[in-house]
């Protein structure tokens, strides 16, 4: 779907899944072959329609992620990707046969991050950073949505990671300041997530959060306990920003370099 619907190249895939291109065209091929002896595609029937939705959603998510942050464009945000993304979520949730308390989750965590499209990139289009932003340029229109389509999601006893990671973009958008952001809360919902996803990139992002809430050497041995994001070019940039507030300027040095030859 990545490939052939939304036009996504085998590099943004690769980086999309945190994995390398060959796995990404050996994937291809397989799902070329199923399709042939497929043969012909249907439309599901009802009684298929909750597993077919899991992987629609990923697909948006996956989408989304690349109009919000984008790895091959000379335009930091895509907003044709972020539209769409929205716009085929949006879909799902106006329609009886799809509308599910996880696309309402979908729905509220793409919005919350859309919300702050404008304060993101300054006005030569570098990356402003979520410290440094400022959030009289957040759209609180989008955030009053987001905050309507979260408690939509909350009906039912499923709880997904899209639930979760849209509960942790709420509390940033909820905060007045960078400084007044609840970050213990943050690390809670992070426990909750790590419950649903024990990835690596979970993992390194929560250790983030430890060291917002709870100091930076907390953080940083936190951080330095994740396996598998050595590759990871944000990784290295967190472990730099732990270390230099620890007054470690020459690891710091070190650990941005580790991230320049990555990013």
């Amino acid at each position: 779907a990545l490939r052939s619907v939304c036009g996504f190249s085998v590099p943004e895939i690769a980086r999309a899944f945190v994995t390398n291109e060959e796995t990404i065209n050996k994937r291809l091929y397989r799902a070329r072959e199923a399709f042939r002896a497929i043969g012909k595609v249907e439309l599901p029937v009802e009684s298929e329609l909750a597993m077919r939705l899991k992987p629609v959603l990923a697909t948006l998510y996956l989408l989304f992620n690349e109009g919000y942050n984008s790895t091959s464009h000379s335009d930091h945000i895509r907003e044709d990707l972020v539209e769409e993304a929205l716009r085929l979520c949006d879909m799902l949730n106006r329609t009886a046969r799809t509308e599910q308390p996880v696309t309402h989750a979908l729905m509220a965590l793409m919005l919350f991050h859309a919300a702050r499209s404008e304060a993101r990139v300054d006005a030569d289009g570098a990356i402003v950073l979520l410290q440094d932003q400022d959030r009289s340029l957040w759209d609180r229109r989008l955030i009053a949505l987001a905050e309507q389509h979260l408690h939509q999601a909350a009906v039912g006893a499923e709880l997904t990671t899209y639930h979760v990671e849209a509960a942790i973009a709420s509390v940033h958008a909820q905060a007045p300041t960078f400084a007044a952001t609840d970050w213990a809360r943050i690390v809670g919902y992070y426990d909750h997530l790590l419950a649903l996803a024990p990835t690596a990139i979970v993992r390194m992002n929560r250790a983030i959060a430890v060291g917002r809430s709870q100091g930076a050497a907390a953080g940083l041995h936190a951080l330095e306990l994740v396996e598998g994001v050595e590759k990871v070019h944000l990784y290295h940039a967190a472990r730099g920003d732990l270390l230099r507030e620890l007054g470690r300027d020459e690891e710091a040095r070190t650990a941005y370099g580790n991230a320049l030859k990555l990013v």
